[in-house]
């Protein structure tokens, strides 16, 4: 089910990895040694999913490869890591799993749904936004995050300032995202290029194919972070709150998820995922007031 990174070439993935590791702060490194040990497992109703995937002993996550802070992976040691991926072993340890018992699968943004409906992850936890048109089609947790889309351009650009400069503009965006269908709304006369990955947008971008490149910010913050030829544009125009996403009718996961979120909430391990990934990102709120400005479902 592991596929490959189209987009950029490995050493760029590389070097792109490196730097967002050192961004991370000393939280967890990638490979299990920085984080807490699984709680003794707990028991599930018989039958249940919950006790299903703690039966079979593996629980599989679909997370985004190429989105720097939420899932990034190490074309080297082929480790992924990023908020998504430490929400993820925190739902493994609750349900009684060892790290090693977590298998991450690339999901890029067309194939999320499909993944579970087709049982080929039992998670979807990659920059996943809730919608009511999705909720038709699976099951999503409360928010466990909350973003707003943006715009990434070169930095010598000075024509694209907001989402209405965008019209007449050649824009990429993730096939079948949200954001694609949010600039045809906003921008009806923008060019529309949309690919499978935000790293093949940012490099069709830099490629000279496409004007501008627009997603969540949070996910075109990394991209700006590690190279200085770019830059964010034009603010927040949208909200985009993040859940995790179940095979529609998984509703004791779904209560299960989000008594994990909650419960994080509650006793700051969502603050520390928080600042080890996201703390040091120029222009996001401190960890206190993401967590207030969070919706509750």
């Amino acid at each position: 089910m592991k596929k490959g990174l189209p987009a950029l070439p490995l050493i760029a993935f590389a070097a792109l990895f490196a730097l967002f590791a050192a961004a991370c702060g000393d939280g967890d490194d990638g490979d299990g040694r920085g984080a807490t040990p699984a709680a003794q497992a707990p028991s599930f109703p018989a039958g249940s999913t919950m006790a299903q995937i703690q039966q079979r002993g593996r629980l599989v996550i679909g997370v985004k490869y190429d989105v720097p802070l939420f899932g990034l992976l190490d074309p080297v040691t082929r480790r992924v890591d990023g908020f998504d991926v430490a929400l993820g072993k925190e739902i493994a340890k609750a349900l009684g799993l060892r790290e090693d018992q977590v298998e991450f699968v690339e999901a890029v943004t067309a194939n999320r749904i499909p993944f579970l409906q087709e049982d080929r992850v039992d998670l979807v936890i990659s920059t996943f936004t809730i919608t009511e048109e999705r909720k038709q089609q699976i099951e999503f947790s409360r928010p466990y995050y909350q973003a707003g889309q943006s715009i990434l351009v070169p930095k010598s650009n000075t024509t694209i300032n907001s989402v209405n400069d965008l019209n007449g503009k050649r824009v990429c965006a993730q096939a079948g995202s949200t954001s694609e269908r949010n600039v045809a709304q906003r921008a009806p006369q923008a060019e529309l290029l949309p690919l499978q990955t935000i790293s093949a947008c940012v490099q069709a971008m830099k490629d000279g194919r496409v004007d501008a490149v627009s997603t969540d910010d949070i996910q075109l913050a990394g991209f700006a972070a590690n190279d200085n030829s770019l830059k964010l544009v034009g603010g927040q125009f949208t909200k985009e709150p993040y859940g995790v996403g179940m095979k529609k009718g998984k509703t004791d996961m779904q209560k299960f998820v989000d008594d994990v979120i909650n419960e994080m909430l509650r006793d700051g391990r969502w603050e520390r995922i928080y600042n080890q990934y996201l703390g040091r990102v120029e222009g996001l709120p401190a960890a206190a007031q993401a967590k207030a400005d969070l919706p509750s479902s």
